[in-house]
This record gives structure tokens, C-alpha cells and sequence, in this order.
């Protein structure tokens, strides 16, 4: 059966994202230390979207098998009230995701511990100013600074993402 189709067979849950950024991290990774910044970045990006995502959809009571797609438009609304002016670049913007995370938990009164909080806020934002989805189209213009950020900000999401949700 062709890489697509055995792809899609598999069901879009939480668990299979989960995966899929581990398994993209370690390839970003891998990019990074044979010199290839731009790919790496690409995938550390997706990373970082991944993890945001699953941290909200954890954090409003998605379970590991629950389906990605049932809480995209759900996120769509909560942002329209929570963050309204913040794009959600077809559900791809750090930028939203990070947002939205931070400002539903405190609706909910339970902001982020103050030792996760400012630097969550900080490496997302330098995370946004360093990919978006759109690069796809572009060329390599990546840095060995951009590279070395987006990897410690992307491991620092990685390291911290269960303190996202729980």
C-alpha cells in the first residue's frame, strides 16, 4: 500500500500527534546536526505547533484518542472571544496556539506556574518571530543563531509540555 494511504488509514487522535511530533523532533534534530537549518527549522516548527495544539486540546479535556479534527472550529470560537485580532493562519500560527493556551487557562484559574509562564510566553513569541507555516515556499535563509534558538526553544516546550496541560 502507498505511503499515502497508509497514512491516511491512520485516525488524526492526540496520541497519533503526540507521536508525530517525537518522531518529527528527532528528524528536525537530525537535520540541524548535518547542517541542513532550514529543514530542521521547517520540522522543529511543526513541533512546536503540535505540542501547542495538543496542550490546549489537552488542557480543555481531550483525551489521547480523541480526534483532532472535533476540536479545531471549538478552538476557532474560544479564539474569536479570548484572543480576538490573533490570526490563526489556518491552524498553524504559534502565535494563536500559545495565545490561546495562556489565556484559557487563565479564564479557567489555573494560569501557568510563574516558573513556566514567563518563559513559555518568551520562547513562543521568539518561536513565531522564527517560523510559520509559509516557508515551505521559501528559501533557506536560516542562521546558525535561528537554528540554535528554535532548537532550545522547541526542547523547552518538549521538556515542559506536560506542565502545559496538566
Amino acid at each position: 500500500m502507498p505511503l499515502r494511504y497508509r497514512n491516511e488509514s491512520e485516525l488524526e487522535t492526540l496520541q497519533e500527534m503526540e507521536f508525530a511530533a517525537e518522531d518529527k523532533y528527532w528528524e528536525g534534530i537530525e537535520l540541524l546536526s548535518s547542517g541542513r537549518g532550514g529543514g530542521g527549522v521547517y520540522l522543529l516548527g511543526y513541533v512546536a505547533e503540535m505540542l501547542l495544539k495538543i496542550a490546549y486540546f489537552r488542557f480543555i479535556g481531550a483525551r489521547p484518542a480523541d480526534r483532532v479534527g472535533a476540536y479545531l472550529g471549538p478552538a476557532r470560537n474560544a479564539g474569536r472571544l479570548l484572543i480576538p485580532g490573533i490570526d490563526r493562519e489556518q491552524y498553524h500560527s504559534l502565535r494563536f496556539w500559545a495565545s490561546l493556551l495562556f489565556q484559557r487557562r487563565r479564564q479557567e484559574h489555573r494560569p501557568l506556574p510563574d516558573d513556566v509562564a514567563a518563559p513559555f510566553r518568551q520562547r513562543t513569541r521568539r518561536l513565531y518571530q522564527a517560523w510559520w507555516v509559509e516557508m515551505r515556499y521559501r528559501r533557506d535563509r536560516c542562521e546558525a543563531w535561528d537554528s540554535h534558538n528554535v532548537y532550545e526553544d522547541v526542547t523547552w516546550l518538549r521538556n515542559h509540555y506536560a506542565a502545559l496541560w496538566s
